[in-house]
């Protein structure tokens, strides 16, 4: 298999690239963790696999779909082996990294569907800023929505997720760096002229525009 193949796929139509064994990890993890009887974890990594191929089928530019599948991963496997608990750090990473890159690929996403302007439509300066708004409050609208996931999981499901006020004041303010982060990101990818540009299944060479 040459280098280019290697690292950019195109293996096989369930395997494509190294993106994709991520991808099966986050399958793996939860059978395993449902085989061993621990049901939280395993919904925790089968929620994470699930959002993971649902935005395969998106042909998300390379970057775009590796970092929020690492995200992803991040997020999943450090709450199934309990890295929230024993790394003070580890939530603060977490609540900025998914944020940095889920923000912008939902924009993305949105672009696809001409729900918004395309990234690469126009080049001025009150069109990047429109842009950074609005990827901006997808991902704090986003971190919210954690944060309401959290409180109704504590309350019915019986975790531990929300420890207090002060934890979760923190975690809105990672989620809105990493959200100014994401959207900052998503400019600088607009003023190069990348756009949306989908990957091509197939064809490892080249990506097309929308």
């Amino acid at each position: 298999m040459a280098t280019r193949r290697l690292l950019l796929g195109d293996w096989h139509p369930w395997v494509r690239d190294p993106i994709d064994l991520l991808r099966w990890t986050l399958v793996a993890g939860a059978a395993i963790f449902a085989a061993l009887g621990d049901s939280f974890a395993a919904t925790l990594l089968g929620g994470a696999a699930a959002l993971a191929w649902l935005v395969r089928p998106v042909l998300l530019p390379r970057a775009y779909d590796l970092f929020l599948v690492l995200a992803l991963t991040l997020q999943a496997w450090g709450e199934a082996l309990g890295f929230y608990d024993t790394l003070p750090w580890f939530d603060n990473i977490v609540h900025f990294s998914l944020p940095f890159f889920f923000a912008p690929t939902l924009y993305i996403v949105l672009a696809r569907l001409d729900v918004v302007p395309d990234p690469r439509d126009e080049t001025h300066g009150r069109h990047y800023a429109g842009i950074a708004i609005i990827t901006f409050a997808l991902g704090v609208a986003l971190g919210g929505l954690w944060e309401l996931w959290e409180y109704f999981s504590d309350r019915t499901l019986g975790s531990s997720l929300q420890i207090d006020n002060t934890d979760t004041v923190g975690d809105l303010a990672a989620d809105s760096l990493g959200s100014a982060a994401g959207a900052a990101l998503l400019v600088v990818w607009a003023r190069w002229g990348w756009g949306s540009v989908r990957r091509i299944p197939g064809e490892n060479r080249f990506e097309a525009a929308k």
